[in-house]
């Protein structure tokens, strides 16, 4: 089993600076990373604030506490997930 987050850098910067190396990866073992980057308004095409990524880890990996201000809460209907 695994567990989602979402998160939400300020820019490409803040992301590679602040995301541990090995979760920079695509995919290991223990768990997936869907770099987003910006996300759009499905009503407008705006686009939202922020540098998106989806992290999958294998239940019972935490979430690096480095990762913790980033995290958001899970959305009602996500606009991109893992398959």
């Amino acid at each position: 089993m695994w567990t989602d987050y979402y998160l939400k850098f300020t820019n490409y910067e803040n992301y590679s600076q602040t995301m541990p190396e090995a979760l920079q990866t695509e995919a290991s073992e223990s768990h997936a990373t869907d770099v987003i980057g910006t996300l759009y308004r499905t009503d407008t095409f705006a686009p939202l604030d922020g540098f998106h990524v989806n992290l999958r880890l294998r239940n019972g990996t935490p979430l690096p506490p480095e990762l913790e201000p980033f995290s958001l809460p899970t959305p009602t209907i996500p606009k991109r997930v893992f398959a």
